[in-house]
């Protein structure tokens, strides 16, 4: 089973990473688990959107074509109140 080193979606500073075990599917992998530093695998823990963001770490790591064509929705992002 391939893995590969993503930044922990969980980190809100960027600086720890976990090891991704995942299935190599196209057009984006299955992610099996995620360990963190401390040897936990966090996976249950992640959003939707989290694991999202390490899909498309790892397709941008392998250099699949177009990885953004999903991008755009991977996070959801809270819009400024109407004025």
């Amino acid at each position: 089973m391939p893995a590969h080193y993503c930044i922990n979606p969980l980190d809100p500073y960027a600086e720890q990473e976990v090891l991704v075990t995942y299935d190599d599917h196209r057009p984006f992998v299955s992610v099996r688990s995620a360990i963190d530093e401390d040897g936990y695998d966090i996976l249950a823990d992640l959003s939707e959107e989290c694991v999202r963001i390490l899909q498309l770490e790892i397709a941008v790591y392998h250099g699949h074509s177009e990885p953004y064509a999903w991008a755009q929705h991977a996070v959801d992002v809270v819009a400024a109140p109407a004025a």
